[in-house]
């Protein structure tokens, strides 16, 4: 019975492929919405956590604050921080800034980082080429670059390296190292890749507001980086001539990141799911006017023996086969734009666990749901009135 109702209300469908066609498309277009929406979701997800794990969650994000905008971290009392604090093993104090700098006819606008020996494997960048500022180069016009603005200011005949001369204003800077392409950190204010480093007193030259307001930290691996996260604050409170320290952790980040993507996740499966709503109305109407041409068909249907569960049924099975051959064609377009989205915006591709069957599950639904009006108004009209209709 099951597969003789199948075969027959594929039959019908194929004697009308215009309208099926349009009930398709509305349905496939509808759940691919879903599936794409669903999966670029979970694709945003994945990357966040990516740049997290690249950086660690022991990471600590340090910020000087005053009643003006920023304020000034003490240097000295912050470095020592690490022999006072249990639990914090490595701390950079950084200034934050930015402007134009040139090179060999190259011009281009980008951050600048004032910053100690510790940024480095704090903030875990990595050499590409030479080496990275050291404590002996406070006055040296010295500087690290980059993979980004290196690559930038570079020419297919002069490629920054180890060595070039790099114009800042009216000081130039002699490149020692260029940094490896990283990932961008969420916790750090500025990507490193397209930044200009250099210490801390040349900082103070170029920096239009030099001011030491920004620091990193790594917290030990034993340790709670909430709890060092405070103890950072309240060490460095006292040393703090005006305003207040704030200190911000990878963790709590990350838990209110992943608060927001679940709700951004839920509001891109809405505006899927409205898509798929209007697939299911098209449905609805397709089918309506399948109904107004087969009065006759089922009158006679009715007037043989057949009873209304089994008019029903042929409506609802028509509706199911097109709901669930538009939920098949619909996970193939959802993919294939996430995956897309994910090509352009250079992040990896995930499936999320939940987009495929919860979309196709809701086509399937949504085409049930919105063909059932039709079937039962098929098969609550009266035979003789049916087979009189021309």
């Amino acid at each position: 019975m099951i597969k003789q109702a199948i075969l027959e209300a594929v039959g019908n469908l194929l004697a009308s492929r215009q309208r099926s066609l349009l009930a398709l498309i509305g349905i496939m277009v509808g759940a691919g919405a879903v599936i794409a929406m669903l999966t670029v979701g979970a694709i945003a997800r994945e990357e966040t956590a990516r740049q997290f794990r690249a950086m660690g969650t022991d990471i600590l994000l340090i910020r000087a604050d005053s009643d003006q905008g920023l304020g000034n971290l003490p240097l000295a009392e912050t470095e020592a921080l690490p022999a006072q604090i249990r639990g914090l093993s490595l701390i950079a104090p950084f200034m934050l800034g930015g402007g134009q700098v040139s090179a060999e006819g190259q011009s281009r606008s980008t951050s600048f980082l004032g910053v100690t020996e510790s940024f480095a494997p704090v903030a875990r960048v990595r050499l590409a080429q030479g080496r990275f500022i050291s404590r002996h180069d406070r006055f040296e016009p010295f500087a690290v670059v980059g993979s980004a603005l290196a690559e930038q200011l570079s020419t297919p005949f002069n490629r920054i390296r180890v060595g070039s001369n790099i114009r800042v204003g009216r000081y130039v800077f002699t490149v020692i190292g260029v940094l490896e392409p990283s990932l961008p950190s969420p916790m750090m204010p500025a990507d490193v890749n397209d930044a200009l480093m250099v210490s801390i007193p040349n900082g103070r030259r170029i920096m239009s507001t030099p001011q030491l307001a920004w620091g990193v930290a790594r917290a030990a691996p034993d340790a709670d980086p909430d709890q060092v996260a405070r103890a950072i604050g309240t060490a460095l409170e006292p040393s703090m001539r005006e305003g207040r320290v704030q200190v911000q952790s990878a963790r709590a980040l990350l838990a209110g990141l992943a608060s927001q993507m679940r709700l951004f996740t839920l509001l891109l499966g809405a505006v899927g799911a409205i898509a798929l709503v209007l697939g299911g109305v098209g449905v609805m109407n397709i089918m309506l006017v399948s109904v107004q041409e087969r009065r006759r068909e089922i009158g006679v249907r009715l007037a043989i023996g057949a009873t209304r569960w089994n008019i029903q049924s042929l409506f609802l099975t028509e509706a199911a086969v097109l709901s669930l051959a538009g939920g098949a064609f619909g996970v193939l377009l959802g993919l294939a734009g996430a995956w897309g989205f994910a090509q352009m915006s250079g992040w990896a591709f995930v499936v999320s666990a939940t987009a495929i069957p919860l979309g196709a599950g809701v086509s399937i639904a949504t085409g049930l749901f919105f063909g059932f009006y039709p079937a039962v108004m098929a098969s609550r009209l009266d035979p003789i009135v049916a087979l009189r209709t021309e």
